[in-house]
């Protein structure tokens, strides 16, 4: 499960998320402009749980069209989140990762965290375009760093917006299709009445048994790779 993932959500907030979906699918074309702020706004804020959006985006509009969805809005996210990093937020920004990260992963300490935010850090600071474009990448797929953290934390880096946006899209892709294809393929029990949380429940299973393989290996190539800027 990615970082950005939660764990499941409460009956109160599952009856809000039903009545979402509702609006959503009453929406028509437009409903996808607003899913694609909601997604947005809800991977800005600090371990806010993401994960059914994610799947609800193929529940929604079926795997391909959930999927690009998704991208949109955790880009969207990642931008506003950088650049709010870089200015006036920075403060904010520094609460947020010492927060989700560490103080003392986010300054340098030990652990698997500190050594993937050190591989980026190396990659930014020395590499060229394509080598910062490939830490980004890998970050995105690492389930160790929390998302909405690290869209502040690079921020705080030289980094430019081109390669930390090529990085996000082409990571964040990888989830998008796979928790948008399961959503996809469940679309059509959501619509014969199926219970919703019960739907969810089976989906995050499913989820959790996909991404954790992708999660090790963009944890093993991340640790390679920061071995390798590192060296």
């Amino acid at each position: 499960m990615p970082a950005h993932a939660a764990e499941g959500v409460s009956p109160a907030a599952l009856v809000l998320f039903r009545e979402f979906l509702d609006q959503i699918a009453a929406l028509g074309p437009w409903g996808a402009a607003l899913f694609v702020v909601t997604v947005m706004t809800a991977e800005m804020v600090p371990l806010f749980p993401t994960q059914p959006l994610m799947l609800a985006s193929g529940l929604l509009f079926g795997p391909v069209k959930g999927a690009v969805c998704v991208v949109l809005g955790v880009t969207l996210a990642a931008a506003n989140a950088f650049s709010l990093s870089r200015g006036v937020g920075r403060p904010l920004a520094e609460k947020i990762i010492a927060h989700e990260v560490g103080d003392g992963a986010a300054a340098g300490g030990g652990g698997v965290v500190a050594q993937q935010l050190s591989a980026v850090n190396k990659a930014i600071e020395s590499g060229g375009f394509m080598q910062q474009v490939a830490a980004i990448t890998l970050l995105r797929l690492t389930p160790v760093v929390p998302f909405s953290a690290s869209n502040y934390l690079l921020g705080l880096t030289p980094v430019q917006l081109a390669p930390m946006l090529l990085g996000t899209v082409t990571g964040m892709t990888v989830w998008s299709i796979l928790y948008a294809s399961l959503g996809g393929a469940s679309r059509s029990l959501l619509e014969g009445g199926a219970d919703l949380e019960v739907l969810l429940e089976d989906l995050a299973d499913k989820a959790g048994q996909y991404s954790s393989d992708v999660a090790v290996c963009g944890l093993l190539l991340g640790v390679m790779a920061g071995g390798y800027w590192l060296h």
